[in-house]
């Protein structure tokens, strides 16, 4: 069995050598079990007993929903479910780093199904390579306050949760970020699911949401400016794979290409089809796609045959100018990134797997803030579990395509 490098970011080659201590035997077998994922999923309250390790963890729960949350670990959603304790868990979270406690000491190696990063990650303004260095992935550092910094949980209730804390960022031009964040994660009753997507669900349905709010507040004492950078809230979710899960993603305007990351990328894993991106999301290859604000329609999901499990995405989108661009390659825009993105985990030469998993992703544009002044993104996460003709109802309400019409890679 190959080692599974240590989770900092999906895109983040990086790794934290305390976490290569001799592993126990038990952890070894969930390493194991992790590199099974894509064959024999796991129940939620599987997870639960790995996440007892958690000692803030919080259920959120309404019927046969369950989400998991830490508010102390910045308010991250680490997986949920439609079938209560013994449904399919959807989201990966680093098991190795629960089981031999690293967690404790870093929390950037954790994924989750809903966590809060900032962009951009690479060009002139990034925050995650010191001033001077090269964008080589042996140089990338997360921001301490990202890594380590515990929130204070405000309130807690069966449906909800929210915690808060205050963050210095710096990016690449040594421009340090004072900023209050407070993130708030809610579980959504079925009609209230119903009324965000505009569709019926069907008593044949299992299905669960969760609808993250990340408020981001300037308290430093300048104004911020595109001339000395400017940050975004950015959302990643890290969902369990399996061999035939095609991520899909309608657009608007005329769209030719995606945003290409890392890797060669051709029509084996990635087609446009009637303005709908179709990309595969099998963790078996090593890549990330991106759409930029001008074909974004705030919605995009997936779609595993296998699990019989359609997820679908939503986000607050403006319509703005001001996207960060994370590209690693030589920028001619700074402000000229993606407002989605999907990562696909895998295996190069030099790094790989990180789980396996998938990531759905979703950005806010980036604000010249003055003190006082906050940027607020919404992200609401879906899944939805049942029989093929059902679930192609729901995915022709929300993503405008059939699921029996997806390209099948």
């Amino acid at each position: 069995m190959e080692k599974l490098l240590v989770f900092l970011h999906t895109s983040n080659l990086n790794f934290v050598p305390s976490l290569y201590n001799a592993p126990s035997i038990l952890t070894l077998f969930f390493l194991f079990i992790g590199c099974q994922l894509k064959s024999q999923t796991p129940t939620f309250e599987q997870d639960q007993e790995i996440l007892s390790k958690v000692k803030d963890l919080h259920i959120l729960k309404t019927e046969n929903a369950l989400v998991a949350v830490s508010g102390r670990l910045q308010c991250r959603v680490f997986t949920s479910s439609s079938k209560g304790l013994k449904g399919k868990s959807y989201g990966w979270f680093n098991r190795e780093a629960i089981l031999d406690g690293s967690f404790k000491r870093r929390f950037s190696s954790l994924g989750g199904e809903d966590r809060m990063w900032f962009g951009p990650q690479y060009g002139k303004y990034n925050v995650f390579f010191e001033r001077g260095s090269t964008f080589e992935d042996e140089h990338m550092q997360i921001s301490p306050d990202l890594d380590t910094l515990s929130f204070k949980v405000i309130a807690k209730n069966d449906k909800m949760i929210e915690s808060s804390g205050r963050m210095r960022i710096k990016n690449y031009q040594d421009y340090v970020f004072d900023i209050d964040l407070h993130r708030r994660v809610a579980i959504l009753e079925k009609e209230r699911i119903e009324q965000n997507l505009e569709i019926s669900i069907q008593e044949n349905v299992y299905h669960v949401g969760f609808e993250t709010e990340t408020e981001m507040t300037n308290i430093g004492t300048n104004e911020w400016s595109r001339e000395t950078g400017l940050i975004s809230i950015w959302i990643l979710s890290c969902i369990i794979p399996t061999d035939s899960t095609v991520a899909i993603i309608p657009t608007r305007g005329q769209i030719e290409s995606v945003t290409n990351y890392f890797t060669p990328l051709d029509d084996s894993r990635m087609q446009i089809k009637d303005g709908v991106v179709h990309y595969k999301a099998d963790a078996n290859y090593l890549n990330k796609i991106g759409i930029l604000p001008e074909n974004t329609v705030p919605i995009f999901g997936s779609y595993s045959p296998e699990l019989n499990l359609l997820t679908i995405v939503e986000f607050t989108f403006e319509d703005s100018p001001l996207y960060m661009n994370s590209q690693k390659t030589k920028q001619t825009d700074p402000y000229g990134g993606d407002v989605i993105n999907i990562f696909n985990d895998g295996t190069t030469a030099t790094a790989g797997p990180f789980g396996p998993f998938y990531e759905l992703e979703s950005s806010s544009s980036a604000k010249e803030l003055k003190k006082g002044e906050k940027i607020i993104h919404v992200s609401r996460t879906y899944h939805f579990e049942g029989d093929a003709q059902s679930l192609d109802e729901i995915a022709l309400a929300t993503l405008g395509i059939r699921l029996s019409d997806r390209v099948k890679f």
